[in-house]
């Protein structure tokens, strides 16, 4: 049998196997024609209201993502700009970059923001206005032109990319005709300790970070003491401290053109001291600040003796001087500090802070001797221990007062 009559009776026997029941399914349809319709009818109804349930759902699914979207696009904080010169202001904005709130921190900052109403506006054009207000009130000048930007978002690229494009926008402010501008910033990183520092002192996140950075360098200094100090002052003591890695990006250079300069404070120093240039040895003088002031740092050798000065910045005024053998040296051409008629001199201050103390000469250890200027006085200042006792004296070197005594025992 070929291929082709195998296949033929198959499709045969396939054919006669198969029941037909076309007939039966027509005459059951017919008999029970109006029940099938009630029935599809009823299951369609049912259909349709799931649908229905399901679509409506679905809106108001689409209702509250959209809703929250919107929020998040118009509403939600995106990122917080803070500007610092000595008037502090921060600027949150929304992801289109459109102002929510500008608040100022300082009372300077209130004069800087007046009346002004930013809500909806470009940052670009905040920021040029409140920049524009502190050129016009008098916080930027030639005499103090440092401004501080900083960006606290939580999307590096964003805030990396927002600060870059703020400060080619400040700096290009700041070069005028008067002056040129320093633009320092940065991105604050996420710091909850330093927040709550910043806002125990009442300035920005961002001043907070670059006094931080400036403490890592100088620790000279405590956090309270450099929040006084406006932008131009820290931007100072920053570019006097050493190299280190920053994460603050610097343009230009802060201004001292309020100040008398390094050169006239050694001058000073000098002249005080009664010593000749030719003299000195060796001097370094660099600002730094002093209770709030801006000081000029002078410390000098002559052959034996060993100065330290502080001159003020901003008067040329002798603020400090210190004057102590210096045994390093060669031996000094110059004589040592002797104490004029009226003064009581070394051994009388020493048997005073001695008694006062109420020890022994023959106890004592580790005796320091100095003669300091303070506010234009001469004093003494004695410093000596008796076994675990440390005692430091300040006696006027004219009257022979007792300026200071403290005593600490050692733990």
């Amino acid at each position: 049998m070929t291929e082709h009559e195998i296949n033929k009776k198959l499709r045969s026997a396939y054919a006669h196997a198969t029941p037909d029941v076309l007939s039966a399914v027509l005459a059951d349809c017919t008999e029970s024609k109006g029940s099938v319709c009630m029935t599809t009818t009823k299951k369609t109804n049912r259909t349709f209201a799931r649908f229905a349930a399901l679509a409506a759902c679905l809106c108001i699914m689409a209702g509250c993502i959209f809703g929250y979207l919107r929020y998040q696009i118009n509403y939600a904080v995106d990122a917080t700009v803070s500007l610092d010169v000595n008037p502090s202001v921060e600027i949150t904005v929304n992801r289109k970059e459109r102002v929510l709130q500008v608040t100022p921190l300082n009372a300077d900052g209130e004069i800087i923001v007046g009346d002004m109403d930013f809500r909806g506006s470009d940052l670009r054009v905040a920021v040029n206005a409140i920049i524009g207000s502190m050129l016009q009130n008098g916080y930027l000048t030639e005499l103090a032109n440092s401004v501080l930007i900083s960006v606290d978002n939580s999307d590096t690229a964003r805030g990396a990319e927002m600060q870059a494009r703020l400060t080619d926008e400040v700096n290009r402010l700041l070069q005028t005709d008067t002056f040129s501008g320093a633009v320092l910033s940065q991105t604050v990183a996420k710091d909850d300790a330093l927040r709550q520092l910043a806002e125990s002192y009442g300035i920005t996140v961002g001043k907070a970070q670059l006094i931080r950075e400036i403490l890592d360098d100088d620790g000279r200094h405590t956090f309270g003491e450099l929040t006084s100090l406006s932008i131009n002052e820290l931007n100072l003591l920053r570019q006097g401290a050493p190299a280190a890695e920053t994460r603050i990006k610097t343009i230009g250079t802060a201004s001292e053109k309020a100040y008398i300069g390094a050169e006239k404070a050694k001058e000073i120093a000098f002249a005080h001291a009664g010593t000749d240039a030719t003299a000195v040895l060796s001097c370094k003088a660099e600002l730094d600040t002093e209770d709030g002031i801006m000081v000029y740092d002078v410390d000098f050798e002559t052959a034996g003796f060993a100065y330290d000065y502080e001159i003020d910045a901003a008067t040329g005024k002798v603020l400090k001087a210190e004057k102590e053998i210096d045994d390093d040296t060669a031996a000094s051409s110059e004589k040592p500090f002797v104490p004029t008629p009226e003064m009581i001199g070394e051994s009388k201050a020493k048997t005073t802070a001695f008694a006062h103390a109420g020890v022994s000469a023959a106890d004592v250890t580790d005796y320091e001797f100095k003669v300091d200027t303070d506010d234009g006085k001469t004093v003494y200042e004695l410093d000596f221990r008796v076994i675990s006792t440390k005692y430091e004296y300040e006696i006027d070197a004219a009257t022979g007062k007792i300026l200071k005594a403290e005593k600490e025992i050692d733990d």
